[in-house]
């Protein structure tokens, strides 16, 4: 079976794509947007094992990773917490990278058009139900109120226990934005920032 996360450990003879495991572990590839061609899956194991250990100890808490490509550090917390959730998660989205900025462009989107799209829609039920919620691309945003009162009511209906939230952002100072609530999106995130070691 060439497109199975599973291949190598696999004891059936023959696959007939039924496999709980693959469908599973797909549901949440597929929602993530990774394919079998992602070059998250040939990812050191080293570095696949920090992020997954960081998964453990910031686990029920908002914290924010400082990274110069945002993009690969998302996928690679996103692909973490996959490998760590994806057994038993009964094809909920457990884990969810929200793209920030087409979020905020679809919703600002939905306005014009006065119809969500179904995409929106599943984007904010897995953005609000998802056990870990990374939130990327938010180095594309012009923080201006609208942007940052949306992006902090949103950390703010995450503030529970069972939820763990990871915002992934470029050095915070180098955010493009103004106004009061983008100083407190930046103090947020200086208050809850954590090294990877």
């Amino acid at each position: 079976m060439n497109n199975c996360i599973f291949t190598g450990h696999c004891i059936k003879g023959v696959c007939d794509q039924s496999c709980p495991d693959l469908i599973t572990a797909n549901y949440l590839l597929e929602r993530n947007n990774f394919n079998m061609n992602s070059r998250i899956f040939n990812t050191n194991t080293t570095l696949l094992n920090k992020y997954s250990d960081m998964l453990t100890n910031c686990e029920g808490r908002l914290v924010t990773i400082i990274s110069n490509d945002t993009n690969a550090t998302s996928d690679m917390i996103t692909y973490a917490g996959i490998c760590k959730h994806w057994k038993n998660s009964r094809l909920h989205t457990v884990v969810y990278n929200l793209k920030l900025s087409q979020y905020l462009e679809s919703m600002q989107s939905s306005w014009s058009t006065k119809t969500t799209s179904d995409d929106f829609e599943y984007q904010k039920i897995w953005s609000s139900g998802a056990k870990i919620l990374i939130i990327s691309n938010i180095d594309y945003v012009n923080f201006k109120e609208f942007q940052c009162q949306t992006l902090l009511s949103l950390l703010q209906s995450r503030d529970k226990p069972e939820f763990t939230t990871i915002i992934v952002s470029p050095p915070i100072t180098a955010l493009v934005g103004n106004g009061q609530f983008f100083a407190r999106l930046q103090e947020i995130m200086h208050k809850t920032l954590v090294t990877v070691k």
